[in-house]
């Protein structure tokens, strides 16, 4: 896959929605200033209009947000460049957004402004195609994540010693709402 195939099947409407505030990425997608170029370079005309809506105070609010939740910010980011795909273009910046929209109430396609959960897998396959071949169960992507960290050892609550036995079970697994 090119980067510009990248950019026009995931990056693309990451950005319109983005512009449209339907995310909780902070200003510049959650991205550092160098990644946030490079990824914005072929598109202009968008660049500009994504500047407009850093400033907003809402995104400055999700940059406090994940400023507070820093430890937590790294160590999605670390679980997702751990299992990157070498031959991607845009893996960093895949993990940071992706990382950003962990941080999010909603379904992670729809905190990262995604039209459907198909295209966020699709995303998974290319960029972390370690993670999507471990999610055989079709897992939501944000539970499974958040799975992945608790069964690392991470500060984080597994509700039960396996899935099987969790009385949420049927939230993480199965159809999700638009």
């Amino acid at each position: 896959m090119t980067k510009e195939d990248e950019i026009e099947l995931f990056w693309l409407p990451i950005m319109l929605s983005y512009i449209a505030g339907d995310t909780v990425l902070p200003p510049m997608l959650g991205l550092e200033h160098a990644p946030y170029e490079a990824l914005t370079a072929k598109t202009r005309v968008l660049r500009q209009t994504l500047n407009k809506q850093h400033q907003h105070a809402l995104r400055q609010l999700r940059q406090q947000l994940r400023n507070m939740r820093h430890k937590e910010y790294q160590e999605l980011m670390a679980l997702l460049l751990e299992h990157a795909n070498p031959d991607a273009n845009l893996v960093e910046p895949a993990a940071a957004v992706i990382a950003c929209g962990c941080l999010g109430n909603r379904h992670l396609w729809k905190d990262l402004g995604l039209p459907e959960r198909p295209r966020l897998s699709r995303m998974f396959a290319w960029y972390f195609p370690q993670l999507f071949r471990a999610n055989d169960r079709n897992m939501r992507w944000k539970r499974f994540l958040y799975k992945q960290l608790c069964e690392q050892g991470g500060d984080y609550i597994c509700r039960a010693p396996s899935c099987d036995e969790c009385s949420t079970y049927s939230e993480c697994f199965g159809a999700e709402e638009h």
